[in-house]
């Protein structure tokens, strides 16, 4: 399928004798980017051998390399005030402008540059150590395309008219399936100008040029432009520079095959305000929510003071909606265009989150021997000295009494009377298990001597309440958490934090059953 048609009217002259012509009456000094090799204009119909294993196809004494090489471990350059990719291969590789043009794309992505305009002074590029054969071509690459690329040059003529046509390969339907996700949801980025849309055409008098939008997606940019995104490298350079120069609003995305590239790349070229990668938010102390976005949209300078700022997210995993309903409150929208709905976690997974009040401390022992499963009593007297032994009744008051794994367990406060902490300790040698509460004792302390009495494991610690793996928000709360096969359902986290509504969204989404006491 003819992807574009460039017709140049020539009249009787030769082709290659008319361009010069045309090129020497319309400019004063050729543009390099509009240079043609006269070998390949020799003949009027060109075909195309199948790819070497070098990676070059060749033609009628003319080769045409493939446009992607895997780039090896090489010299490393460091720009200068002025460089671009191209001015480098050429300048300092003597590469020609066909030679960088087979290269550029992949030192780009093995250096993860964005945008070959927009090198900082003092980067440093890692450049593939290549070497020249004896008939002059570039040797040591292997091309990372090579079945996949399947390109033809033709000339197509007759007495008056002349055709260029290129039949470059079709985006593969995974491909095809992540345009039209992104064009899914990029009106409500950019609003959607049909004439934007339309097929690029471009009308001369010397020539015209087509582009197909199927294989050559268009996006409206947000200040006006047209964005072409060109998925798999196959519009050349001559027909690039034929696009920019009659439309220099025009702007061309190659970014292959990465996704959030792609998507960094068209962001780049639609003329936001601001679009910075990797963002993150974070929402409260303790706990804390933290939102991570591949990419922070602003489309104005007023965008942060409007609260219409667009956070994008790259990966298959949506976040919640009650979520996406709590970052819209804050003044944030969220576009997910590849994500699908994150399962929801099965009861049978779920684990137990303890959420204590603290209104006293025999409150808090009670709800955590409740959790625990743990059955007691309260304001009990225990014997020191049974009557039945000797005639002496010797007993001490307790606040809870109760008994696990065969021990004994008593829990009292002190009041600061010596007798009564004698009488206690006198208590621990007869075999009970004695926790002793001061009247300073918070929410952790007093946790920790009843988990410590129960010989149960568990630090007072700020945890991650769950994994980050495939998921753009996490949450960190302190409290105890608590694991063993004698803890019912196998999972407890005890807090006494305070929990907002969407925290406790949250923690039901990530297989939390939460008890308020």
């Amino acid at each position: 399928m003819s992807l574009f048609t460039t017709n140049l009217m020539l009249g009787t002259f030769s082709i290659a004798s008319t361009f010069a012509l045309y090129c020497a009456t319309s400019f004063a000094a050729m543009d390099p980017s509009f240079e043609l090799d006269q070998k390949s204009l020799k003949q009027l119909n060109i075909s195309v051998k199948p790819i070497t294993p070098s990676g070059v196809k060749k033609r009628r004494g003319h080769s045409i390399k493939a446009n992607s090489f895997k780039v090896a471990a090489g010299n490393v350059y460091t720009v200068k005030q002025g460089d671009n990719l191209f001015k480098i291969l050429m300048r300092d590789y003597a590469l020609s402008n066909d030679e960088a043009e087979t290269l550029i794309e992949d030192i780009r992505r093995e250096n993860n540059i964005y945008d070959i305009k927009k090198l900082k002074i003092g980067q440093k590029i890692n450049i593939p150590h290549v070497s020249r054969s004896a008939d002059g071509t570039l040797k040591g690459l292997k091309s990372s395309i090579g079945e996949r690329a399947t390109q033809s040059l033709a000339l197509e003529g007759s007495n008056h008219r002349h055709g260029l046509r290129l039949e470059a390969p079709e985006a593969s339907i995974a491909e095809q399936v992540r345009i039209d996700q992104i064009k899914a949801v990029w009106g409500q980025l950019v609003p959607v100008n049909v004439q934007e849309q339309k097929p690029l055409k471009f009308e001369s008098t010397t020539f015209s040029l087509t582009l197909d939008p199927q294989r050559y997606p268009v996006f409206s940019a947000y200040d006006g432009a047209r964005i072409i995104v060109d998925q798999t490298s196959s519009i050349p350079p001559l027909v690039k520079s034929l696009i920019t120069t009659k439309d220099p609003s025009v702007r061309i995305v190659t970014e292959t095959p990465d996704t959030k590239r792609l998507l960094a790349a068209i962001l780049d070229s639609a003329g936001f305000y601001s679009v910075e990668p990797d963002f993150n938010l974070e929402f409260g102390a303790d706990p804390k929510l933290r939102v991570q976005s591949d990419f922070k949209v602003e489309k104005n300078a007023d965008s942060l003071i409007n609260q219409d700022v667009t956070l994008i997210n790259s990966n298959l995993n949506s976040l919640p909606d009650s979520l996406s309903a709590f970052l819209k409150k804050e003044g944030f929208s969220v576009l997910e265009p590849f994500a699908h709905q994150s399962p929801l976690v099965s009861r049978a997974s779920m684990r137990q989150l303890l959420q204590v009040k603290t209104d006293g401390q025999h409150t808090t022992v009670d709800r955590i021997l409740d959790s625990l499963a743990i059955p007691f009593q309260s304001h009990q007297n225990i014997d020191i000295f049974p009557a039945a032994k000797n005639g002496i009744s010797l007993s001490v008051k307790v606040d809870r009494f109760f008994e696990n794994s065969g021990k004994k367990h008593v829990v009292t406060s002190f009041d600061g009377d010596p007798i009564t902490y004698t009488l206690f300790r006198i208590l621990e040698t007869t075999g009970y298990c004695v926790v002793i509460l001061d009247n300073k004792d918070d929410f952790r302390k007093v946790s920790e001597k009843i988990l410590l009495s129960l010989q149960i494991p568990a630090d007072y610690a700020n945890h991650k309440m769950w994994p980050d793996a495939g998921s753009n928000y996490s949450m960190q709360m302190s409290g105890f958490k608590i694991e063993g096969q004698n803890i019912p359902g196998g999972s407890l986290f005890v807090t006494d934090r305070p929990l907002d509504p969407i925290i406790k969204e949250l923690l039901k989404e990530n297989g939390y059953a939460i008890k308020d006491r």
